[in-house]
């Protein structure tokens, strides 16, 4: 978990110095990652896959009751990596093999909006530019669901 909050911390800087003064919600996807993400736990149950697309875990969503999709970062083969998975609680229940697993759970209307909106199956990993709203502003309110265990951040990390 710590290389993975190190890793990400290292990213966000450079954005950082950027929009200290400017009053954003967030520096980078990596400062949103940070600041509202959860950490997931991998357990026996869990479906690991060596790669999960975006559009293969939203699915997975559907077919699990009470599950939620996460968008955040994962840390595998000594790297953060940006990844999605379905997780119910604290567990990922389908996901990428990783060693740690940081994300924000988000809303089903809120990740069909922006899929629908962006034409993209990633809602925070998409790199597309209406994304800087949500930077600049934050998340809207209903975006992020319950799961996971505090982040880094909230954890006083």
């Amino acid at each position: 978990m710590e290389e993975l909050t190190a890793a990400l911390t290292g990213l966000e800087l450079p954005f950082r110095t950027l929009v200290d003064d400017s009053e954003w919600a967030h520096a980078s996807v990596e400062g949103l990652v940070l600041d509202l993400g959860t950490w997931w736990s991998a357990g026996p149950a869990t479906r690991l896959q060596p790669q999960v697309t975006f559009s293969d875990a939203f699915s997975e969503v559907g077919r699990n009751h009470g599950a939620v999709y996460v968008e955040g970062y994962v840390w595998s083969g000594g790297q953060a990596v940006a990844a999605a998975w379905c997780g119910l609680g604290g567990a990922v229940l389908y996901g990428p093999r990783a060693e740690a697993y940081l994300g924000v759970p988000l809303s089903p209307h809120f990740c069909r909006r922006t899929q629908q909106r962006n034409g993209t199956a990633a809602v925070l990993m998409s790199k597309h530019p209406r994304l800087l709203p949500l930077l600049r502003d934050g998340l809207p309110r209903g975006a992020v669901l319950p799961g996971g265990r505090p982040g880094p951040r909230s954890a006083g990390a």
